[in-house]
Formats: structure tokens, C-alpha cells, sequence
């Protein structure tokens, strides 16, 4: 492949084949292969191994197979196939594997020559062991069937022993069954890798097809174990899709992002549903685009007083204030509800005027007084006007 010949690698280093060559013992799949082995060389009757699919179980299974010697034990590894998996067809199997040329087809036939070659390999100093992996698949009647070899003996001394392999469910296959439950001598459980171990795994299968460790620098190897949860099968998966992420990019290491896309593309997180989602240029410009505070124009705008108590409002700064609702300066601040508080003296009538104004005369056009208007209209006497100036003099002091 292309991506592989980018980053100088010999083979595919992350395949999911049971390949015993590339095979990495970790803590703990040396800690089960020991307790599996345990009870298989003290002839015990049926040992589990259990564990979430992706552990390597099955590439475990044949790490047992054979470290067992073949001068001492006549061992036999089964796969349980789908649509597969009747008693008369295991058995069948399991008699060819013992050296039965033509099985019977009928139950008691069968058994007959199951045990007959089982003798003869008790007569020959050996012990034989029936290893069953995807053991999970089976029926319960089918697993009863099967576990029915346990109780045939030669000399008062047990003639197989048997090791299931399977996920979770097998577990609970076996404890629905009161026949079988009581049977179980040996229960091993196979953990994730922690993050240490997660990470002698990549390297393990990198250099061993030539592959240099700063190929997965350690951020691109947290984002692994993190999302690969620590399961050899779906490190795999991830790190060979990172690294076809990265030949994209035309980058010569695997990033971190390279490594969530393929989850992301695979539809795996470190928890169930959460998927990688790169962030999208909408949302980035939103995240920097400043607030910006707006005042509405609608609301009447007021001159601030000046603080000089001295200072009068001129009848041009009337103007330049109304067409500033039209064309804002940045040096004009308008308080629309309240002018600010003053202890200074009240100001002159050209100011009380234009606040009178402002309050009750909005809608007159620029450039006339409002007071005057209103005086006109109501023909009032300059007595008359001038009582009703004080008094709103003191209503807006107030």
C-alpha cells in the first residue's frame, strides 16, 4: 500500500490477523496465559477465559495451544462458527481431531469413539485438552452436550480437559446452567491494557516491520489509548486509519487529530457515542467577532450638564446635539432617562428651555422654540408665562 511505503514500512503493521509472529505479551495477557496453563497441566475439568471482544483472546488461545508440549498433552482448538455450532457437529470435529476417521452419526456412536481415542491417548502418558474458542455462540443445549465429555474417565482419572473461550456472555452461558456452573475450576479474565502497556503494543507492532517509534509521537499514543480503550483489536484498527490520515496530510508523523478522525470515521470514542467533530469556521468566527453595544434610536437623547457650574448650553449646541442622533460623535454621551445630579446654581433660560423641549416637544422640527410655540398657541400673558417657566423649572430641578 502507498501510505505504508511513505512511512518506510515493510508490511502492514497494525493487521487484526492472529499472527503468533508479532505477538506482545503484556502484563495482562501473561498473568491469564498463566492461570489458563495452570489449570490445564493439573488436569482440571473446565477452565473460562473470558474477556470484551477485541482482547485477543483467540491470538491468546493459540499462545496456549502451543506452549503445550505435544509429548504430554493431545490438545485439540476448536472455533465456533455461526449457524455451526450443533453438539453432533462439534463432537464430530472433535473426534476427527482425535484421529476417527469416519464419525458416527448418531449421539451414543459417537461418544463411543470420542472415548476410545481418549483412552488411547491416557495410555500413551499424555492428557488431552479440548480448547474451544467464540464458546458463547453455543446453545445451552448444545455447551451441556459438550460438557458431558467432563465426567468421562479411564482408570478413575478424569480423560479431558476443557478450555472455554469467549465474551462476556459466556459467563453468564455457563452460570444459567446448573449442570455446568458447578464444574468450573478455573475463571480467568482478560483486562484491557493500561495506558503503559497500550503504548509497548503500537511501538512492539511498528518496529517489528521496521516502523521508527517517533512515527507516534505521545500525544498521537494518548489519543490512542484513550479511544482504543486499551483493546488490542481496536488499537489496531485506529492506528492503521491514523496513519492513512496522516499520508493524506502528507505528514511524515501521526498527529492527535489524525487519530479522532478515524474514530470519528469509525464511529468509536472513548466513551459509547462520542465521536471526534472538528470545529467549523462559522464557529470560530463567532468566537472572536466582538460584542458590540448598540442604543437604540428611538429613545430621546439629552445633553449631559456640563460640570463647570458656570456653563451655559449655547442655542448651537441645541443643533449640533439634534443632528447627532443622525451622525453620532464619539465624544457625546447621552443619559435618555435622568440628567445627571448637580449642586451647581440653576442654569440660564436658554437651558431650561431646551430641557422643557426635549421632554414635551419631540416631534417639532429643528431650529424653533419650543416654549415660544407652546406660549403662543395657549395665549398666555408674559405673567402668566413666566409663573408657568418657574414651575417647570422646579418640577425638572426636582
Amino acid at each position: 500500500m502507498e501510505h505504508l511505503h511513505h512511512f518506510g514500512l515493510s508490511q502492514d503493521p497494525f493487521s487484526n490477523e492472529p499472527d503468533l509472529r508479532v505477538y506482545f505479551e503484556s502484563a495482562s495477557h501473561r498473568d491469564a496465559q498463566r492461570r489458563v496453563e495452570r489449570g490445564l497441566r493439573q488436569h482440571k475439568g473446565l477452565t473460562l477465559l473470558t474477556g470484551e471482544g477485541g482482547m485477543g483472546k483467540t491470538l491468546l488461545a493459540r499462545r496456549v495451544l502451543d506452549a503445550l508440549e505435544e509429548e504430554v498433552f493431545e490438545a485439540t482448538l476448536l472455533v465456533m462458527l455461526p449457524g455451526a455450532a450443533d453438539a453432533t457437529g462439534i463432537l464430530q470435529r472433535f473426534a476427527r481431531q482425535l484421529g476417527v476417521e469416519e464419525p458416527a452419526e448418531e449421539r451414543a456412536g459417537l461418544i463411543g469413539q470420542i472415548y476410545e481415542q481418549l483412552a488411547i491417548v491416557r495410555e500413551d502418558g499424555r492428557h488431552a485438552v479440548l480448547i474451544v474458542d467464540d464458546a458463547q455462540i453455543m446453545q445451552p443445549e448444545v455447551l451441556s452436550e459438550l460438557s458431558g465429555l467432563l465426567s468421562l474417565e479411564y482408570e478413575d482419572r478424569r480423560l479431558v480437559s476443557m478450555l472455554l473461550i469467549g465474551s462476556n456472555e459466556l459467563d453468564t452461558l455457563v452460570q444459567n446452567d446448573p449442570g455446568i456452573a458447578p464444574r468450573v475450576e478455573v475463571r480467568v479474565r482478560l483486562r484491557p491494557l493500561s495506558n503503559a502497556n497500550s503504548t509497548a503494543y503500537i511501538l512492539h507492532r511498528l518496529t517489528h516491520v521496521g516502523g521508527q517509534p517517533d512515527l507516534l509521537p505521545a500525544e498521537a499514543l494518548d489519543a490512542l489509548h484513550k479511544l482504543g480503550r486499551g483493546r488490542p483489536r481496536l488499537l489496531n484498527t485506529l492506528a492503521d486509519n491514523a496513519l492513512f490520515e496522516a499520508y493524506l496530510g502528507g505528514r511524515t508523523a501521526v498527529e492527535a487529530s489524525d487519530v479522532e478522525r478515524a474514530a470519528s470515521d469509525l464511529g468509536v470514542g472513548s466513551d459509547p457515542g462520542e465521536t471526534f467533530i472538528a470545529p467549523t469556521m462559522s464557529s470560530l468566527v463567532l468566537e472572536e467577532a466582538p460584542e458590540l453595544d448598540l442604543v437604540p434610536l428611538t429613545e430621546p437623547i439629552e445633553p449631559a450638564r456640563a460640570s463647570d457650574p458656570s456653563a451655559e448650553t449655547a442655542e448651537g449646541d441645541v443643533l449640533e446635539l439634534s443632528n447627532a442622533i443622525f451622525e453620532p460623535e464619539p465624544a457625546l454621551e447621552a443619559d435618555p432617562i435622568a440628567a445627571p445630579e448637580s449642586s451647581a446654581p440653576a442654569a440660564s433660560a436658554e437651558t431650561d428651555d431646551l430641557e422643557f423641549g426635549s421632554l414635551s416637544f419631540e416631534s417639532e422640527p429643528f431650529g424653533s422654540d419650543p416654549l415660544e410655540m407652546a406660549l403662543e398657541e395657549a395665549e398666555f400673558s408674559s405673567d402668566e408665562a413666566e409663573a408657568l417657566e418657574g414651575v417647570f423649572v422646579e418640577l425638572i430641578e426636582e
